[in-house]
C-alpha cells in the first residue's frame, strides 16, 4: 500500500463522535490557531488561507460536498508529487435496488464512496486504492460532513479499521483503532487558482495503530459551498506513515474546477 490511503484513516475515520468543546453561535469570527496557520501556510503555501469570516452551522452538508457528477484539477503543492496536477472525479454509481452510491476520488487510484443518511449526513464506509489492490473498511462508517455541525465545535471519536487485498478480501493483512478529535475550526477566505472562496475548515487529529507502527496526524480540509473541496492537507502513504513511520503528508488547492 503506497499510495494516498491515509487520507483514508484520519479524513475518513469520523465514528462514535461526541461533543466535546463548545460551539460558537452563527456568525462567528474564529480567528485560525497559530498552530494551524503555520502548518497551512507551510503546507498549502503563503497567502492561501486568509482572513476569518463569519461562520454558521452547517445546515445542509450537500451544499458543501454537492452530491453532482463532476471533475475537478488540483494542484500539488507539498509533498512527492509537488508542483504536479491531479484530475479528481466525483461519479453517481446505482445499485441493483435503485439506491445511489457517490464515488469521491481522493487522488487518482484512491476512491472513497458516499452514502447519505435520512437525515443528510454523509458519510464513506469504505475506500479502494486501484495501484495497490486494497480495500480499507471502517466499523461503523465514517461520517464526511454531518449536519448539524457548529463553528468552533469539537467532537470526539474512535473507530476500528481493517484494511485488506483485494486479491484475498477474505484476509484481514492490517487491522486497528483510532481515536482522536474531529474541529470545525472556522470559516476562512481561501485563495487558490481556481479564485476566492469562503470555505469552512474541517481538522482531524487522530493516532492509534493500524500495524505494528503507533502514529499520530493532523488533516485539514477546507470545503466551499456549491464547489467542495478546494484545499487539503492529509497523508499519502498509509504503508511509510502507518506501518513504517514515516510522514508522507501533502498539500492540494484547486486548480480548475
Amino acid at each position: 500500500m503506497r499510495t494516498s490511503l491515509t487520507v483514508t484513516l484520519c479524513f475518513l475515520v469520523l465514528s462514535a463522535l461526541a461533543p466535546r468543546r463548545s460551539a460558537g453561535a452563527d456568525g462567528a469570527v474564529l480567528p485560525l490557531p497559530p498552530d494551524d496557520q503555520q502548518e497551512t501556510a507551510a503546507r498549502l503555501g503563503s497567502g492561501v488561507v486568509g482572513k476569518a469570516v463569519p461562520s454558521k452551522t452547517i445546515d445542509d452538508p450537500s451544499v458543501y460536498f454537492p452530491l453532482r457528477e463532476k471533475a475537478q484539477t488540483y494542484q500539488v503543492t507539498t509533498g512527492s508529487k509537488a508542483g504536479s496536477t491531479q484530475v479528481l472525479h466525483v461519479a453517481k454509481k446505482t445499485r441493483p435496488n435503485g439506491r445511489l452510491a457517490w464515488r469521491f476520488e481522493l487522488s487518482p487510484s484512491l476512491a472513497a464512496f458516499i452514502g447519505q443518511s435520512p437525515a443528510g449526513d454523509l458519510t464513506m464506509p469504505a475506500v479502494t486504492d486501484t495501484d495497490e489492490g486494497v480495500v480499507v473498511v471502517t466499523t461503523p462508517a465514517n461520517p464526511f460532513v454531518l449536519k448539524g455541525m457548529k463553528p468552533g465545535e469539537t467532537r470526539s471519536f474512535s473507530q476500528s479499521v481493517s484494511v485488506n487485498y483485494l486479491d484475498a478480501p477474505t484476509e484481514r493483512d492490517y487491522s486497528g483503532s483510532l481515536t482522536g478529535t474531529y474541529t470545525y475550526v472556522g470559516t476562512y477566505e481561501v485563495t487558490v487558482p481556481a479564485g476566492v472562496y469562503d470555505a469552512v475548515l474541517l481538522r482531524l487529529k487522530c493516532e492509534g495503530k493500524v500495524g505494528p507502527a503507533h502514529a499520530q496526524d493532523t488533516a485539514y480540509y477546507f470545503l466551499a459551498p456549491g464547489m467542495g473541496v478546494v484545499a487539503m492537507i492529509s497523508q499519502e502513504d498509509v504503508e511509510a506513515f502507518w506501518i513504517i513511520h514515516i510522514d508522507t503528508k501533502a498539500g492540494k488547492v484547486l486548480a480548475s474546477s
